[in-house]
């Protein structure tokens, strides 16, 4: 049983603000659904944990302690069967922020990234602010199911202007896992053209269906020109006050990518985010176990509804992530209508398809990570909605 956050019409949070919501949509009285963070409270123990913390004390510099260290290690030796060499981990405040630095620092401007669309927007945002290609490797989209398109990524690797590919892992928002096999011959195909691999893994936990999540990192021996971005803060739903994590096997672009934290000032741990990680990491089991039972449940309520109710519109399967990618192709021809018509006659707020590119035109994005009642109200408004339209 997961309980809802009791202040989520309390807080200033970005899902709730009306002043964003009226520039995205036109109106400011949407039932949100697409930011990518949960409706869920924290843990238990990891509000005890801060709770802890916070009385009767002050907020001194810190430094990593070897409680959180030990804790680590052995989060992620039983989570992901990787064997975590903490001197290869870096600290910075955001996954974007990661990115945009090891862009910076490994690319120059006009040289290619590769990036596999649809995917998460920010990724073509940080290329266009630092004068870089965006270079689409799109998926496949086939019988309902999204495949990484390898000859097509073998052709764009092979091109020597393109030297980066950010890959997710699992993919937002299409909510692949990818396979041992998927990942090995990506790999392959970077290995063989010197592509630097960044690898988007912050879902990571939050494995559906008894699918299987393999980090890069079991790779690194084979090849070492990857960088695992990653933070507990999605999985946790702390991302408010959680750092991220840039894990850099290779020394020499380590040392590269920690010079330039130096030189920003990247990589002082924030006195809650350790609290809140490590209480996550020791003693959160039970909770992800509860959390991921309720994203399953939501999904098959939608999938089922959608499905007695001979829906045209289509869910892609879900294998990680709690965010559903909704296909209206069968319903509508433009993006701009389908996303009017759907914002205006249901009062959701979800994600444009086209925010993750072209090849999302017509799809929406729906974050489930919220009560199963709200799942239900909202997929009963499409329903209606697609009534009305017949």
């Amino acid at each position: 049983m997961m309980n809802l956050d009791q202040k989520l019409s309390e807080l200033p949070l970005i899902k709730t603000d009306k002043t964003l919501q009226k520039s995205l949509y036109g109106r400011d009285d949407l039932t949100t659904m697409w930011v990518a963070d949960m409706d869920f409270q924290a843990d238990p123990s990891i509000q005890r944990a801060l709770t802890e913390r916070i009385q009767n004390a002050g907020f001194g510099y810190e430094i990593l302690s070897s409680s959180f260290k030990e804790a680590q290690k052995a989060y992620y030796q039983k989570q992901y069967h990787i064997d975590l060499n903490q001197e290869e981990v870096l600290y910075s405040p955001s996954i974007p922020t990661s990115i945009s630095v090891i862009i910076d620092q490994l690319t120059k401007e006009g040289d290619g990234v590769i990036i596999q669309t649809p995917v998460f927007f920010e990724f073509k945002q940080i290329l266009k602010k630092q004068k870089r290609n965006a270079v689409s490797n799109p998926l496949l989209y086939q019988e309902g199911q999204y495949l990484i398109n390898f000859e097509d990524l073998e052709e764009k690797a092979s091109d020597p202007n393109n030297k980066v590919l950010i890959f997710t892992n699992p993919h937002n928002p299409v909510g692949r896992v990818w396979t041992e096999g998927e990942i090995k011959k990506v790999i392959d195909i970077c290995k063989r053209n010197n592509v630097l691999i960044i690898s988007d893994e912050i879902h990571k936990d939050i494995i559906l269906f008894d699918h299987h999540f393999t980090s890069l990192l079991k790779y690194k021996e084979d090849y070492d020109k990857i960088v695992i971005v990653t933070s507990e803060g999605k999985t946790f739903n702390f991302g408010g006050i959680s750092d991220s994590m840039a894990i850099i096997p290779n020394e020499e672009i380590r040392f590269t990518i920690q010079k330039q934290f130096d030189i920003l000032h990247f990589g002082r741990p924030n006195a809650l985010s350790q609290v809140a990680v490590e209480a996550a990491y020791r003693n959160s089991k039970n909770w992800l176990a509860s959390l991921k039972s309720a994203i399953e449940e939501n999904y098959l309520l939608v999938k089922e509804t959608l499905v007695s109710n001979q829906s045209k519109i289509k869910v892609t399967p879900l294998e990680g992530t709690y965010l559903l990618w909704l296909d209206f192709s069968k319903l509508f021809d433009h993006p701009n209508t389908m996303f009017t018509t759907v914002t205006n006659q249901t009062q959701l707020a979800l994600n444009a398809g086209k925010w993750f590119g072209r090849e999302g035109a017509l799809f929406m994005r729906m974050n489930i990570a919220t009560s199963r009642e709200k799942v239900q109200d909202a997929i009963s408004r499409l329903i209606e909605m697609e009534k009305s339209l017949s």
